[in-house]
């Protein structure tokens, strides 16, 4: 199969009529609808600008490759489309788009077709190739010159591909991966096997793209490589690298700075690979956050199922009776649960599975001495380290011999060292500053309660699903475990989070069927979409209305949303479940004030998007 087998005369266009990047998007998917190979074009067109939502894929050197895979899709198609003067298009190097292809693909992608997005994205990095499509007179010239470009590349395959790098092996060895395993994937690879190939290195790239790893690196590869570059934007097998020279990056980093990757990993400066002290830019807080969100994804479920059935034990038709107390019972009881799950499921994330009898026993003890959930988090990282560490001795001393410890020495030891550690380290100091910030929430007058709503809600659309919405639910969370069966001070906090969540998409969806002509086709379509999942409290339903002007309308989000959560918190609201949107409401403590907190802070959010799209549109 050839680039030419999925690109077809009609579906190029070399002088549209589109001024910004949501007017390139609809009509490269207009002219990739016009082949056939989709069957739901609103359902693609989605597809793409939700992809598009989560990354710009202007990808820089004035070529965007717009793409997303969809239901919508029968089998797999291209279009192409030149805009001489260029777009802004949010590139990664802030330069305007001028050449686009975009990439329809079904879900269950073939591999013949990905061989050619391969190829394509490969010849994409030829600079001179690129404005030899630009400057194309005519569709059929555009076509001859892809043509002549493959037949060249695939010619050079060939004489490439039986050539041995060396007896000594490749100098380098890299790993290229983006979240759709299309074209970031391939460009990477070939940006960097072209570099290297101008240094005079040799270089074996394997392309884990969507069929799988393409050119999968031996063992014999990496052992006998210099060093390695993973340029990946998702998981990939990492402990294969263990003591080679490694640079970890984005993908996008594979395709704009091979040279400065190539140089940097064979620098005698680059660290060794290992599991311990990974070479991976990541903080250290940002392991512990990902320890604590392992925790926190098992407690969610438990803190709903707590709350809600506390939340109905109470209802006044129900409180006092038969039921209400079998609510109240069973709510009870699953609260104990929550410190030890917590604790359990931090340390499983640290030490595996021989640390969660530790962990259960930290949650235990942080229960028994009344240090809270500060103490629970405290108490499931000491037992993961302790478990880890307790492993790691008994496998260097007993040599593969340890698996007969795994019943009795490894819970034992976890056990009397956890509990060690909560008497005499987390005990008492986690107590008091649960108490401290219970007492602070409960007894503080409404305007500092109000500032605190304001912030945490403000935090969950300042940046989207990043870390500061993470670290704001995260906080609803805990607080509200730390409540139950009460909801108390955690119900309060829960509210003016969920409430910020649930401004942003509520607050667009109003905007765009309130003021339609200042919003685009594909936006009123989600009018509707967005308001429902406002409702449910998913937040990302905002993120179709962000491509247009995206750091105001975010400034519109953030003052809806403190706005909401500063109300929420004003008035005494609170919540029952860490999730649940409209339906938790109703048992929600002063109900009708929690949802006029919604409503405000919604109708702030949409006013403010109104006044600046109408800015955006005088400036233009």
């Amino acid at each position: 199969m050839r680039i030419r087998d999925l690109l077809e005369p009609k579906a190029v266009d070399l002088s549209p009529e589109v001024k910004d990047k949501e007017g390139a998007i609809n009509r490269l998917v207009d002219l990739i609808s016009s082949t056939g190979c989709i069957n739901d074009a609103e359902r693609f067109r989605q597809a793409v600008f939700d992809r598009e939502a989560k990354g710009s894929t202007g990808l820089g050197e004035g070529v965007a490759i717009p793409h997303a895979k969809s239901a919508g899709v029968s089998y797999p198609g291209l279009a192409a489309m030149v805009v001489r003067d260029g777009i802004e298009f949010d590139s990664l190097d802030g330069k305007k788009a001028r050449l686009f292809f975009i990439i329809a693909s079904p879900h269950k992608a073939s591999d013949a077709h990905l061989d050619v997005l391969a190829c394509l994205s490969s010849l994409l990095i030829d600079p001179s190739f690129r404005q030899s499509l630009i400057d194309a007179k005519s569709v059929s010239e555009f076509l001859s010159l892809i043509d002549k470009a493959e037949s060249a590349e695939k010619d050079e395959e060939q004489s490439h591909e039986a050539a041995p790098p060396s007896e000594g092996g490749y100098d380098l060895v890299a790993v290229t991966a983006c979240p759709a395993g299309l074209s970031h994937t391939y460009m990477a690879a070939e940006a960097l096997e072209l570099k290297a190939r101008e240094m005079g290195l040799s270089i074996k790239v394997e392309a884990d793209g969507a069929a799988g790893n393409r050119n999968k690196l031996l063992p014999e590869d990496i052992a006998k490589a210099k060093a390695v570059i993973v340029a990946a934007d998702r998981t990939v097998r990492m402990d294969r690298f263990i003591g080679k020279p490694l640079v970890r990056v984005g993908v996008n980093d594979g395709i704009r700075k091979p040279e400065e990757l190539i140089t940097r990993a064979l620098s005698p400066d680059c660290p060794k690979y290992s599991l311990v002290s990974s070479t991976e830019s990541v903080s250290l807080p940002m392991l512990l956050y990902r320890h604590l969100m392992s925790g926190l994804t098992y407690l969610m479920p438990l803190v709903a199922a707590s709350g809600l059935l506390s939340a109905f034990a109470a209802l006044d038709h129900v409180n006092g009776t038969d039921v209400g107390f079998f609510f109240e019972t069973v709510g009870y009881s699953i609260s104990i649960l929550l410190f030890p799950v917590l604790s359990a499921f931090i340390a499983l994330s640290i030490g595996g599975r021989t640390a969660l009898v530790a962990g259960f026993v930290g949650g235990v003890m942080a229960d028994l001495s009344g240090a809270g959930v500060i103490g629970a988090v405290l108490n499931g990282f000491a037992g993961g380290a302790i478990a880890y560490m307790t492993a790691k001795l008994a496998r260097s001393f007993l040599r593969g011999h340890d698996a007969m410890f795994a019943l009795l020495v490894y819970p034992l030891a976890g056990t009397l060292g956890v509990t060690a550690v909560a008497e005499f380290v987390t005990s008492i100091p986690s107590s008091a500053l649960d108490s401290w910030i219970m007492d602070f929430i409960n007894q503080s007058s409404p305007a500092s309660r109000a500032l605190l709503g304001a912030v945490l809600a403000s935090m969950m659309s300042a940046d989207m699903g990043g870390p500061l919405n993470k670290l704001s639910y995260a906080i609803g969370v805990l607080m509200l475990a730390d409540s139950l069966p009460e909801s108390g001070a955690g119900g309060l906090v829960m509210a003016a989070v969920m409430a910020g969540g649930m401004v942003p998409p509520l607050a667009a969806g109003l905007a765009s069927l309130c003021a339609r002509p200042l919003f685009s086709a594909n936006e009123r379509k989600q009018s509707l979409g967005a308001i429902g999942k406002g409702l449910l409290f998913v937040t990302e339903g905002v993120m179709p209305f962000m491509l247009i002007a995206p750091s105001r309308m975010r400034f519109a989000c953030f003052a809806g949303s403190a706005c909401a959560g500063a109300l929420s918190c004003w008035w005494g609201c609170a919540v029952c479940a860490p999730h649940g949107g409209i339906f938790i409401i109703p048992l929600a403590y002063h109900a009708l004030n929690y949802a006029s907190a919604v409503g405000a802070g919604t109708l702030t959010g949409a006013v403010l998007m109104v006044l600046l799209r109408i800015g955006v549109k005088m400036a233009r």
